[in-house]
């Protein structure tokens, strides 16, 4: 029986409840056996303020104990920019027998046509496009066929919002689990204050 494995990208900057909302309701709604989060080593798109490592072992606290959710740590150990379509031919060769849906936000949906080599990608895996606050759904036109929808809960959180939470030492327990919550404060990752 082939297996079902859905990839959750992000630069998780930091990781928070409404990523793992996302990944679970794709792993039960869609009857997938796990899911991976995609930490993004060198966005070509988007900007980081944690170091590579840093948001690596905040997604591994993030998902320690769920038997269900995984990390995958391949994009931040390649070198230069990084695209999704490396990426799912990668882990077509390693793992030919799984059935891969690749889960995204409607922001990030919106701006796919401008994604390097997204053909390949649509031929690789099956897309998921998942509702956010705050961001209007991409038109359908501009979108494969093959495109599956998924609403979740809405989770107003945002890991800009946790940066500047972060940042103002304001309160950020309950918006990230509390291992990330714990881990950015000791690490004073966002300008805040230790401890």
């Amino acid at each position: 029986m082939t297996r079902r494995v859905g990839l959750l990208g992000g630069t998780f900057d930091p990781p928070h409840l409404g990523h793992l909302v996302v990944a679970e309701c794709a792993r039960v709604e869609l009857g997938l056996d796990e899911v991976r989060l995609l930490v993004a080593g060198d966005p070509y798109q988007k900007s980081t303020t944690s170091s590579p490592a840093q948001r690596v072992a905040m997604v591994r606290a993030a998902v320690a104990g769920d038997e269900h959710l995984a990390v995958d740590a391949r994009e931040v150990e390649r070198p230069g920019p990084t695209y999704t379509a490396d990426t799912l031919a990668e882990l077509s060769a390693e793992e030919p027998d799984v059935a891969w849906y690749f889960v995204l936000g409607e922001d990030a949906a919106a701006g796919l046509s401008t994604w390097k080599r997204v053909e390949e990608a649509f031929a690789l895996a099956r897309f998921v496009v998942v509702t956010r606050p705050g961001h209007d759904a991409p038109d359908d036109r501009t979108l494969p066929d093959a495109i599956l929808h998924l609403e979740v809960p809405q989770l107003e959180v945002s890991s800009t919002e946790l940066r500047q939470r972060f940042a103002t030492a304001r309160a950020t327990r309950y918006l990230v689990p509390l291992a990330v919550d714990d881990y950015a404060r000791s690490h004073a990752l966002y300008g805040g204050v230790h401890g």
